[in-house]
């Protein structure tokens, strides 16, 4: 179980994980489009302001000059005549700054716009967008316009530096990642609770299938060492066998009780167990059984009593072998546990705000102790241990509990008002 929670929290986080960083992928992916379409964007708001300052005939001083360089990170380089404009440029870029003109004058000159002559067939020619790298892989976009003048031509050429994505989107790069070493960190947590809340059902259940399967072979072991002891005995002395066969068939007879108990319990695990629905009328159902057990508490000196209320009892749809099964088990029980002397009660009530009939077999016995009560529905379990009767295995109340969730009703335990345990058992009734 231990293998199979860590292989299921490990397949819940990858899965959940594998979303998450997909997510997380898709935000970063459109984040960085974001950030070169704002590139792009600042460089052509920077270069129309240029552009039309320049063709305004406007001045461009060395303050200006150094401040758009200094703010947006660009190179610009204005000649006349092919003569440039003496400035030296505010910052240093990864690549030489005369490098980066002389490339971009001729990544113009591809497109037809030269900085040395004038332009043919309008005052100005202006080149598209271009993208040019430096030589440690430094980008830049590039725009470089040529206007005639009275005295020749005049050119700017503007050199913008495209910061990597990764330089700054760095911080959201950070905060992206330690989230998402978070979410996955917390879905590991998550799945490993979850997985193993998950698996508890599944432990336990195993764990009720080893104590019962230790169970039935610790109840099979007697009869069968009683069973191999008569056997040989008879052997030895065939002149014992009359007294011998007796016990053989009382113990084969035990077995087959036993092995009748857990298969129908098996049946109940399957979902297996068919019953017979029908109309059914519980008076006579309970007088029945009044009738069959009284003989037997008569013989122990037990006073049985069956208390109905006046009207008659409303009809259940049941199997009524199966609730008669019920109630031979509850009944066994308490003329068990219950002294000579003392008093056994049949009774039952309606429901009528909840719809249930209340079937109770209380007794005047011994009880059952808080430590016990809890169990007392478990396969195998017997409160007394010391118990002598062959004949009980610890089966009876956890069959009688299955067929009564058959039947959509529950079973209750609690203490008997004279001492003693009081068992009832809702079942819904027919309106």
């Amino acid at each position: 179980m231990k293998l199979l929670r860590k292989r299921l929290t490990a397949l819940y986080t990858i899965t959940t994980g594998a979303i998450l960083l997909l997510v997380v992928g898709s935000f970063l992916i459109s984040s960085i489009q974001k950030t070169r379409n704002a590139q792009l964007e600042q460089f052509q708001v920077i270069w129309n302001s240029l552009s039309s300052r320049f063709q305004s005939s406007h001045a461009f001083s060395h303050s200006f000059l150094a401040q758009t360089e200094a703010d947006y990170h660009m190179i610009i380089h204005i000649s006349e005549n092919g003569i440039p404009f003496f400035y030296q440029g505010s910052w240093e870029p990864e690549t030489d700054r005369e490098i980066l003109i002389e490339q971009a004058i001729d990544l113009a000159k591809t497109q037809g716009v030269s900085i040395n002559q004038a332009p043919v067939s309008s005052t100005s020619n202006v080149t598209s967008l271009i993208t040019m790298e430096g030589q440690h892989r430094d980008r830049y976009y590039v725009m470089v316009q040529a206007l005639s003048t009275k005295n020749g031509v005049k050119s700017i050429c503007a050199i913008s530096y495209i910061p990597p994505v990764w330089k700054v989107l760095k911080n959201t790069v950070l905060y992206l990642s330690l989230l998402a070493a978070a979410g996955i960190l917390c879905l590991w947590l998550i799945s490993w609770i979850f997985v193993g809340w998950s698996l508890k059902p599944v432990e336990e259940s195993q764990k009720k299938q080893a104590r019962f399967i230790a169970a039935a072979s610790h109840e099979l072991r007697s009869p069968l060492a009683v069973l191999r002891s008569a056997v040989a005995a008879v052997s030895d002395s065939p002149q014992k066998k009359d007294t011998l066969l007796p016990l053989i068939d009382s113990e084969c007879a035990r077995m087959s009780h036993l092995i009748d108990d857990m298969l129908l319990l098996a049946s109940a695990d399957a979902r297996t167990w068919s019953i017979q629905m029908k109309e059914v009328d519980m008076d006579t159902l309970l007088i029945d059984l009044f009738e069959s057990f009284q003989p037997v508490c008569k013989g122990k000196g037990i006073s049985l009593h069956l208390e109905l209320p006046a009207d008659s009892l409303p009809p259940v749809s049941c199997d009524p072998d199966r609730i008669r099964q019920i109630f031979i088990v509850l009944l066994d029980n308490a003329t068990y546990y219950t002294p000579s002397g003392r008093s056994i009660y049949i009774r039952a009530q309606v429901s009528e705000r909840k719809r249930l009939l209340k079937l109770q077999v209380a007794d005047e016995g011994c009880g059952i102790s808080p430590e016990d009560k809890p169990y007392i529905f478990d396969r195998f379990y017997q409160a007394d241990s010391a118990r002598s009767d062959k004949q009980h295995f610890g089966l009876g109340l956890s069959i009688a509990k299955e067929l009564v969730l058959l039947h959509h009703g529950t079973i209750l335990l609690s203490d008997n008002s004279e001492g003693g345990s009081c068992f009832t058992v809702n079942l819904p009734y027919i309106p």
